[in-house]
């Protein structure tokens, strides 16, 4: 294993991915390293599913109370509010000098039905998560399942964390690849065409008639039972994304939005065609100064897509009402 003063060389993050492809992986493979964790004295956080925690318990016995664990749905709400939440506590805990290795399960369920692919979206999270975590001095280890994800994905993960976890210890990921050229690769979910008929289709020219679509998608939202505090994020979320549009595209700005499942879905687009760099809204703002409006969107919304062709900008916000419901945390802005 490696000391934890190696975790801070160059600012480097540690980074593993543990793809758990038996059914005895998490025995074979975690339990040993957390034995040696251990016996090290050092401090390891479980945020991890029941299955997960169960085997660990198990195997560990009394040594598994010397494991820090938090509840998953504390860190696993919406994708950008989960990769802020790491965030805070990664610099919570550099801010008191202390090193913790957090061992991290993704609860991203996706049903067959679902508008988007929740686990491929976060893949863009994990890879930035390379260079925004870098240098809290936290190793991070991510356990994704292959009975639970398609080839895709798990050929994504090994391309977004640089080492994984082996019965023999920790190997370079041959296929990793750096956070702005995954990006880049167009590697988020494709968005599916927009129905014909939607549930709401305006079109703005000026800035003053933001306030009106606001209201408009408040409205919205309500009639689709979501409640107060969910409306106002739903709403937020799309402001963000209008205003941007209406200031920093060109018009006219046309904003749809349907429901789909349990799933409301909001296409921003407008055609100034320029193409939304692949790391917007993955950085925190560090000034005043700089753009908030993505940052905020991201963590308000579930997953939120760009694509660029054809002259023209498009965002999608996806809100389901599960996620958006859960806790109802407004998130905080680093």
């Amino acid at each position: 294993m490696t000391s934890s003063a190696d975790h801070r060389r160059g600012g480097r993050l540690d980074h593993y991915a543990l793809v758990v492809d038996h059914d005895d992986t998490i025995e074979r493979v975690l339990v040993p390293q957390l034995r040696r964790k251990i016996a090290a004295h050092e401090t390891v956080l479980m945020v991890v599913g029941t299955r997960t925690a169960a085997v660990v318990r198990e195997r560990l016995g009394y040594d598994a109370n010397t494991l820090l664990w938090a509840p998953a749905d504390r860190f696993y709400q919406r994708l950008g509010f989960t990769y802020a939440r790491f965030l805070r506590y990664l610099r919570d805990e550099h801010s008191q000098q202390r090193v913790v290795h957090l061992i991290t399960e993704p609860d991203l369920v996706t049903g067959p039905e679902a508008p988007v692919d929740r686990a491929a979206a976060y893949l863009g999270y994990e890879s930035m998560a390379n260079g925004v975590f870098a240098g809290y001095g936290c190793p991070i280890t991510c356990i994704w399942h292959t009975s639970e994800r398609t080839d895709t994905v798990i050929e994504g993960v090994r391309k977004v964390h640089p080492q994984e976890w082996t019965p023999c210890g920790a190997v370079d990921n041959p296929g990793y690849v750096g956070p702005s050229e995954y990006l880049s690769q167009q590697t988020q979910p494709a968005m599916t065409a927009t129905p014909p008929v939607t549930d709401l289709d305006i079109t703005l020219l000026h800035p003053h008639e933001v306030a009106a679509c606001r209201a408009a998608v408040g409205r919205w939202a309500g009639r689709r039972h979501f409640v107060r505090a969910a409306t106002s994020q739903v709403v937020a979320a799309t402001s963000e994304v209008i205003t941007n549009g209406v200031h920093h595209g060109r018009p006219p700005v046309r904003l749809r939005a349907w429901q789909q499942d349990n799933t409301l879905i909001v296409h921003v687009d407008d055609h100034g065609g320029l193409p939304v760099p692949a790391e917007a809204g993955y950085r925190p703002p560090t000034t005043p100064a700089d753009a908030a409006g993505l940052w905020v969107a991201r963590q308000l919304a579930d997953v939120l897509l760009t694509r660029t062709d054809n002259g023209r900008t498009a965002v999608r916000l996806y809100f389901p009402y599960a996620v958006t419901h859960r806790h109802l945390d407004v998130p905080h802005l680093p």
